[in-house]
Formats: structure tokens, C-alpha cells, sequence
């Protein structure tokens, strides 16, 4: 299982208003998307914008889908391979009832991780707006696994990239 190399991130964005605000009418940059299964009759919108090198996942915001992203994921492509995805209950992604811990953090962090399954990533960068950190934080290592030489805190900011 590939959840076994995962390397966690905590990162910060400092993002400026023209990040997060872009208009979310406008989809015109080079990606392919598909849906991930998750879980029985879920899916995941997982949106792929390319790029180099080591795999890293952006999550959104509550509320945002991953194309949030559409104009800075390509700013990180030299250096990255650049994913996003939608949690469930948003955009593209499945809608299942909110019952049955069907939105807890535990089950959206379980989307994330089947998500890196799928995709057969190992050790990907990820990456969280607001209240996407909740979503892996209340994860335990993956059995015999010790992920805390693994953790990082690292600060980036969007004025960096420009």
C-alpha cells in the first residue's frame, strides 16, 4: 500500500486575495480531471495539472474545489507534479447524505489517502487551505511506520512564485 510512504506537509499559504478570489467561471488552464473511487458508490474529483518531479496534492478550502487552483497550481509544475481534489460534498465529487461520519475528518482524510492509492503516488507533498489541514492531521501512521522524521513545516508564499 502506498499510504505507507506517505510524507505529510504542513504548509501555510500566504495567499493573496487574486489566488483564492480568480474567477471560478474561467477553467482555461492545461489539466485533465477524472473521478477517484473512494468508497462505495463516491467518487472524488481529482484534478491533474502536470508537471515535474515529486507528486504534490493541493486540497481547497471548505466550500472550493480543487479548481481554486487552476491558476496557481501552474507556478509549482517546474517543480512538481500538481494534483488537486475536490472533497466529497463539492463541485464534481459525489454528494453522499451527511450521515454516518460520511464527512468527519477521519472519512475525508480516508478519501485522500485512497486518492494516493489510486495514483500509486509515493511520499507526496501535500498542501491545505484552511480547514484541508484537519483532514490528515487526526491520521495515524500507517502500521510499523514512524512519520514523524518525515514531518515538516515549511512556509510558502504565493509572492515567491510570482
Amino acid at each position: 500500500m502506498q499510504t505507507a510512504s506517505l510524507c505529510i506537509v504542513g504548509v501555510s499559504l500566504l495567499l493573496s486575495g487574486s489566488v483564492l478570489a480568480q474567477d471560478r467561471q474561467t477553467d482555461d488552464t492545461p489539466h485533465t480531471v477524472r473521478l477517484i473511487p473512494v468508497q462505495e458508490s463516491i467518487k472524488v474529483e481529482v484534478v491533474d495539472w502536470g508537471g515535474s518531479g515529486r507528486a504534490l496534492i493541493l486540497l481547497a478550502g471548505l466550500g472550493d474545489t480543487a479548481h481554486v487552483y487552476d491558476k496557481f497550481a501552474p507556478k509549482l509544475i517546474p517543480s512538481f507534479h500538481v494534483y488537486g481534489i475536490t472533497r466529497r460534498g463539492f463541485g464534481a465529487s459525489s454528494v453522499p447524505p451527511p450521515e454516518n461520519g460520511n464527512y468527519s475528518a477521519d472519512r475525508l482524510g480516508e478519501d485522500v489517502l485512497a486518492v494516493i492509492d489510486a495514483l500509486k503516488l509515493n511520499r507526496p507533498v501535500l498542501v491545505g487551505h484552511s480547514v484541508a489541514g484537519e483532514e490528515l492531521s487526526c491520521r495515524k501512521p500507517p502500521s510499523g511506520e514512524d512519520l514523524s522524521s518525515d514531518l515538516h513545516r515549511c512556509w510558502l508564499s504565493v509572492r515567491s512564485l510570482r
